[in-house]
């Protein structure tokens, strides 16, 4: 059109008049385009925070994490890992690392990376601190008190799209210098990846060597053993085992000690022939030797008819308060608890409300039992872990226990425990505490964690020693969406960066445009006035 206005105006000034209106038009077209390049850059910049600023969990930290909160980089990670602690305290790090073969140099070694939780074709074994809902396999670390749990990594996929493809993790990864296997380590938690446990190393041997009974009285012994270790065994006590003629054991002491010599003094109680075996206890299980085997004698004396090592005037000299017929420090008179859990939604009237749903408000109780099903009294201290529930409820009534929390100075994994001191249970006798708890009026639509997929997940889970109950929550809707869709897809920063680029080159183009048309109007009107056309 602009054209044609132009190439017929020499022979029809009229049309100047079109030609204003057309100018008008350009100015107002100038304007929109302009504003279009002006939302577009601000759009641009709230996308850089996205790609630039990711988003954290709002859950990050668990008591499952092996770092407690995770790491932000190798650099982060190398620096807990030389303090051998966490932000929870935790002194363990490194020997859990070295127990699935990862050495400080192999982190140094790694790179900063994504991996896919079906990687290593769907092999990869992850490790925590806690075990959940679903089996997990306890692994005991060397050296310290710590058990940690490894299970399948993608068993943690939990929506329908990461139980289809996979979740994505954020770790550092890399291959053991021990065997150039693959493994990570997830910075959300510090949790260790693996596909194989490393080799084992040479196995250390062990032996007791030597046994001497030497004579001090008529019934005192000191009995003195030597141990033999290779191939870097070592030796963690001794156990002294006295058994009388017939083979039955009278009498065991553990002493512990490095040293491969060990001495032990021991006064008989009853006469009789007996036999002294020595079991050395190593770090390759316990060795006994027929070397490590003596018999001695002592002269006859009366002794306690329920255990013939005491004399019957001896105090210690009594039966088992629920079996008369065996003494009350035989090992088969003990204190055996049986432990039970249920809960009741008072609210809706339903007496056994595991594996039921429960609306907002609603007062629950959890009762659990304690039973001594032994021979004798006992003491047992009896705490739940209520973490997942409250969650989403509120702790009404304790039953006079005490809720421990991050400010009573506990272990993370703790927090949240309700606890009752040690109790002494006599046999079939049976304690019961009640918790009350009451849901919250709102359902919180706080996401699942990062560090554990289990919390947040509109669910309260609670499990008493294996007494396992599960109260289903109606998820909110930001929760539904969080179920059906768990994260965008993943595109880089390259990605991002080469669609800005293509949308601002567009919006350029046609702004520069409109300036240029009107640029060419504003001549033509100036010739045009001039007398030129």
């Amino acid at each position: 059109m602009f054209r044609k206005i132009v190439s017929n105006l020499t022979f029809s000034p009229a049309l100047v008049g079109q030609l204003g209106f057309y100018a008008k038009r350009l100015r107002k077209e100038e304007t929109t385009r302009r504003a279009g390049l002006i939302f577009t850059a601000l759009a641009l910049v709230v996308q850089s925070f996205a790609v630039f600023t990711p988003p954290e969990s709002a859950n990050a930290a668990n008591g499952n994490n092996i770092i407690y909160g995770g790491f932000k980089s190798k650099d982060d990670l190398l620096s807990i890992y030389d303090r051998n602690k966490d932000s929870a305290s935790h002194k363990d790090l490194q020997q859990i690392y070295s127990y699935f073969g990862i050495t400080r140099q192999d982190i140094a070694n790694s790179s900063w990376t994504t991996f896919n939780s079906r990687d290593q074709n769907n092999n990869i074994q992850s490790v925590g601190r806690s075990t959940y809902s679903f089996q997990r396999t306890p692994v005991k670390i060397s050296g310290t008190e710590t058990t940690v749990y490894s299970s399948q990594l993608s068993k943690f996929d939990s929506t329908s799209w990461t139980t289809t493809h996979g979740s994505m993790y954020t770790a550092v990864v890399g291959k053991r210098a021990i065997d150039g296997k693959w493994f990570a380590i997830m910075s959300g938690c510090g949790n260790p990846a693996y596909v194989s446990m490393p080799p084992a190393p040479p196995e250390p041997t062990a032996v007791c060597s030597a046994l001497a009974i030497t004579p001090i009285t008529r019934t005192k012994f000191t009995f003195k053993a030597s141990s033999s270790i290779k191939n870097g065994a070592n030796v963690s006590g001794y156990t002294y085992v006295v058994k009388d003629s017939t083979g039955a054991t009278t009498y065991t002491k553990t002493q512990s000690t490095s040293e491969v010599t060990n001495s032990f003094t021991y006064e008989f109680n009853k006469d009789g022939q007996y036999t002294v075996e020595v079991i050395v206890l190593t770090s390759v299980g316990q060795k006994k030797s027929s070397e490590c085997n003596k018999a001695l004698s002592v002269s006859p004396e009366p002794r306690c008819t329920l255990n013939p090592d005491l004399t019957e005037s001896n105090p210690d000299c009594k039966p088992c308060e629920n079996d008369k017929t065996i003494w009350h420090k035989d090992q088969n008179c003990t204190s055996e608890f049986t432990l039970t859990k249920s809960v009741k939604n008072i609210s809706q009237l339903v007496s056994d409300a595991n594996n039921t749903t429960a609306s907002p408000g609603d007062r629950l109780e959890y009762h659990l039992r304690v039973k001594n099903t032994g021979k004798t009294t006992g003491s047992y201290k009896i705490e739940d872990n209520l973490a997942d529930v409250l969650e989403y409820a509120d702790l009404v009534d304790a039953g006079g226990g005490t809720l421990l929390k991050k400010t009573d100075n506990v272990a993370v994994e703790k927090v949240n425990t309700i606890s009752w001191p040690s109790v002494d249970i006599k046999p079939n006798e049976t304690i019961d505490k009640i918790i009350s708890i009451q849901v919250k009026s709102t359902t919180p639509a706080t996401p699942k964690g990062l560090g554990n997929p289990e919390s947040y997940d509109c669910r309260m889970v609670n499990d008493f020693a294996g007494n396992h109950t599960n109260i289903s929550l109606q998820c909110p809707t930001a929760k539904v969406v969080e179920q059906v869709v768990s994260e965008l897809p993943h595109t880089g920063t390259s990605e991002n960066l080469l669609f800005a680029g293509a949308v601002i080159t567009i919006v350029t183009y046609f702004y520069a445009r409109s300036r240029q048309v009107k640029k060419e109007v504003r001549l033509i009107r100036r010739d045009l006035n001039s007398g030129t056309i």
